[in-house]
């Protein structure tokens, strides 16, 4: 397990990696340490004064107690997890898993299944941390609650835990074994099934089985509990469809993610894919236009992340992915520019894979066949708000 830190210390670790709070609002930060502090000092007391710190935590996070009536347990963990949530998509991993160690003294021991759904979140920071011995132990820890009290939504948790530890490393069959006992586990949390969906999209699609992937993605983005898991089903349903060859169907597809106002870890490959995307499927003219737009946008992006190093992998592919888009449209010199400026991220940080692909760029295919469940998907993105303002691509 990881070590629990006060939050104050936990906000300083996460905040050296982000360069004058970019990204950050001040006023929310601000907010999330008064909630943070009012939680450790509810954990450190008792009766009518925990009562009374508490209360005013839940009014922060807009939940009305009433004098008379106790707590309720699960309105403070639903409070406490999507603020740990939010912290997660600012990167504030150690912050996060603050606040949740703090909650986790509160909550009762018998209440197993609000107590699961917190440690199963502790894993997945855990893994983000790059701990992936602790994610496991808490995905341990996950699972016996659910097979000793028999919560077959803990045990979907675990599993997918495991799934995605197992992807990790390497191990492919025990993946998929694990996404797919979720998806037939009666009682799995419908995030646990999307989450599944979303692992077995991208298994798929590196098997260059389009169609199943596809199948897979849109029933993520349908069984997503988040505007952030919505999406980054939409980024990966858009990804492979441009891996397939249908690079306006994927254009539409990005354009639709991107008026979800994504979080910087998804707006990232989001504005490269669609950079390639719209130097595939679009006349020169137009295409060199929003090419350029979205090299603008990602420019300062990634300038914005320290140069990238508060996102090295996402930030370095994305210029890329840029530089390739930009060469398809015929501008040389930013395209060498981009390539140069991804080639000395990919080397600082040891990224191969990416210095080969700059040595031997990648091109859009042809058009892979695809199914009519797969046309019916695509027509489905047509109509999400944002791909129709690139609807004269199609």
């Amino acid at each position: 397990m990881l070590a629990p830190l006060p939050s104050v210390e936990a906000y300083r670790r996460d905040a050296v990696s982000i360069e004058d709070g970019a990204g950050l609002d001040d006023a929310v930060t601000a907010a999330w340490l008064e909630s943070a502090t009012r939680l450790e000092r509810a954990a450190m007391t008792r009766g009518s004064e925990r009562e009374r710190l508490l209360s005013g935590l839940l009014a922060q996070h807009g939940v009305v107690t009433f004098p008379a009536s106790q707590i309720s347990t699960t309105a403070l963990v639903s409070a406490v997890m999507s603020m740990a949530s939010d912290m997660e998509d600012q990167a504030l991993f150690r912050m996060a898993h603050s606040v949740l160690s703090t909650v986790l003294i509160i909550l009762p021991e018998n209440e197993h299944l609000l107590r699961g759904r917190v440690i199963a979140q502790q894993g997945r920071l855990a893994r983000h941390l790059g701990d992936l011995g602790a994610s496991a132990r808490y995905y341990e820890e996950v699972g016996r609650l659910g097979s000793e009290q028999n919560v077959a939504e803990l045990e979907g948790r675990a599993w997918i835990g495991f799934g995605i530890l197992a992807q990790l490393r390497g191990d492919f069959p025990e993946a998929r074994r694990r996404f797919h006992a979720v998806l037939e586990l009666p009682g799995a949390a419908s995030e646990s099934v999307a989450i599944a969906h979303h692992q077995l999209l991208i298994a798929a699609a590196s098997a260059r089985d389009y169609d199943t992937a596809a199948t897979h993605a849109w029933k993520a983005f349908q069984g997503a509990s988040s505007s952030t898991q919505e999406t980054e089903a939409l980024l990966n349903l858009a990804q492979l469809l441009l891996d397939a060859g249908h690079a306006r169907a994927a254009l539409r597809g990005f354009a639709a993610a991107l008026a979800r106002k994504p979080i910087s870890r998804l707006e990232l490959p989001i504005l490269g894919g669609a950079a390639c995307a719209a130097a595939a499927a679009l006349p020169t003219p137009a295409a060199r236009a929003l090419v350029r737009n979205f090299g603008e946008r990602l420019d300062v992006l990634v300038t914005s992340l320290r140069d990238g190093k508060s996102l090295p992998w996402p930030s370095t592919s994305s210029l890329v992915e840029l530089s390739e888009a930009l060469a398809v449209v015929g501008d040389e010199d930013r395209s060498c520019r981009m390539a140069d400026r991804a080639l000395a991220m990919a080397t600082s940080h040891g990224f191969h894979q990416l210095t080969y692909r700059l040595e031997n760029p990648v091109h859009v295919a042809q058009p892979a066949p695809i199914a009519e469940s797969t046309s019916a998907i695509i027509a489905a993105v047509d109509e999400l708000e944002g791909a129709e303002l690139v609807g004269a691509a199609g």
